[in-house]
């Protein structure tokens, strides 16, 4: 079979910001606005002649089949005998479906009509372009979602398209494979194949269209899908998270079934460990963890895997001494490996991004700390504000009741002396420095 995709240039269109969409029902904010735009700009779909796409118009086998030939590059142009009895050669889609014919993704009904002018479903497109894309299709042996049980006739092709990010199920975990294709719905499913084909073979990138979420008070950036999760900001944390929606969960306290968290926080490494220290230190604590260190953004990083558990930490020790740690867990239910899916993306985007505090007002933050020089027990809460402290220094031998570290702030532009003892600031300094 001829594979000539229309794919060259795929990312610099995908990263381009739509001026103006090509047609006037599908706004920039439609959920399947990308894929209806490098589809219309690639020649394999049409508008009506009055302009519009008709996102929610029904896609009937026999358009299918021209839009599946056309967006893999399926050669139409053999001279074909007909072979289905309600498929004429005078028809414009009889082309389309004989070449589909003769290359086995798409067959007639038992009665040995094709029926061109039925509604498409999920589960025949599926099998057509699945099998027109010649992937190998993997091995079936459990069921892959509530309504899409392993002995399903389309589940082979089902379970590549799972596997590859191109359809998931509803939040219930059904998948509704026999339901019409609307003209926006199909050409989410035939987009997302021709960029995992594009990508030799890589799934489809969950993230490409997600919201970056910027620390304002911890030092990280992510993407994440803001349609389906949310997010929470308390003190020195950030909270990403999926509600369970079949069972009415209404808080992110606790995992149920289908729901999912991602948690970001500091610890403030009190002890000073060095990275090997630290690194060292948590495997100690966490038993039977499958242990992985890495690099992330030129810091050192240790990755702590729960399978059974269905839990990810990260440990990124950062060159302030400070440790960022990202916790992440997930249910066991019937969206468990969607689920997997969204937190692999949000990993994979996940990057140390340092607190911008240029423009930023700190003169009541100062006012604040100030106030509290030489109080006892607030010196680290004081100081656990500064949006950069740094240690860059410190005096073992201290006062005589332990040692004294010197913090500073490029944010507020000043150094204070801080005694662990009794965590109290003793003093503060403009600039950096330790001359006190």
């Amino acid at each position: 079979m001829k594979r000539a995709l229309i794919l060259s240039g795929l990312f610099i269109l995908m990263s381009l910001p739509a001026v103006a969409g090509s047609f006037p029902d599908v706004p920039e904010d439609h959920e399947n606005y990308d894929a209806i735009e490098y589809l219309d700009s690639n020649g394999v779909i049409d508008g009506y002649q009055d302009g519009t796409f008709g996102p929610e118009d029904l896609v009937t086998r026999a358009q299918a089949m021209k839009i599946v030939v056309g967006a893999l590059g399926i050669d139409f142009g053999g001279d074909y005998d007909a072979v289905f009895p309600d498929v004429f050669d005078t028809e414009w889609y009889f082309p389309y479906v004989m070449a589909g014919a003769e290359a086995e993704i798409v067959n007639g009904y038992d009665d040995g009509t094709f029926k061109p002018g039925d509604d498409v479903n999920l589960a025949e497109l599926l099998k057509i372009i699945v099998l027109a894309s010649e992937v190998a299709l993997p091995e079936v042996e459990d069921d892959i979602y509530v309504d899409v049980p392993a002995d399903s006739w389309f589940a082979p092709h089902t379970l590549y398209a799972r596997n590859h990010n191109i359809v998931f199920p509803d939040e219930y975990g059904y998948l509704h494979a026999e339901s019409s294709m609307s003209r926006a719905r199909f050409s989410e499913v035939v987009y997302r194949m021709m960029i995992v084909l594009e990508r030799d073979g890589e799934p489809y990138p969950l993230d490409e269209n997600w919201d970056t979420y910027v620390g304002v008070d911890l030092p990280f950036s992510m993407k994440y899908d803001s349609d389906s999760w949310a997010v929470s900001e308390n003190e020195n944390e950030v909270i990403f998270y999926r509600l369970d929606q079949e069972f009415l969960q209404f808080s992110s306290m606790r995992i149920y079934p289908n729901s999912a968290v991602v948690s970001v926080t500091l610890d403030d490494n009190v002890d000073d460990l060095n990275a090997r220290e630290y690194f060292t230190n948590i495997s100690e604590v966490f038993v039977g963890g499958l242990y992985t260190e890495f690099e992330l953004d030129g810091l050192d990083a240790l990755e702590i895997l729960y399978p059974d558990d269905r839990t990810v930490d990260w440990y990124v020790y950062l060159e302030t001494g400070d440790i960022l740690v990202v916790y992440t867990e997930f249910g066991n239910g019937a969206l468990g490996y969607q689920l997997t899916q969204y937190i692999k993306a949000m990993l994979t985007t996940f990057k140390y991004q340092a607190i911008d505090s240029e423009g930023v007002d700190y003169s009541e933050l100062l006012s604040e700390i100030f106030e509290n020089v030489l109080v006892e027990n607030t010196g680290m809460g004081m100081l656990d504000k500064l949006p950069d402290k740094l240690i860059i220094e410190t005096d073992a031998i201290g006062v005589g009741t332990g040692p004294v570290d010197y913090y500073y702030s490029e944010g507020v532009d000043y150094t204070f002396k801080y005694e662990r003892a009794d965590d109290v600031i003793l003093d503060t300094r403009e600039g950096q420095t330790t001359a006190f």
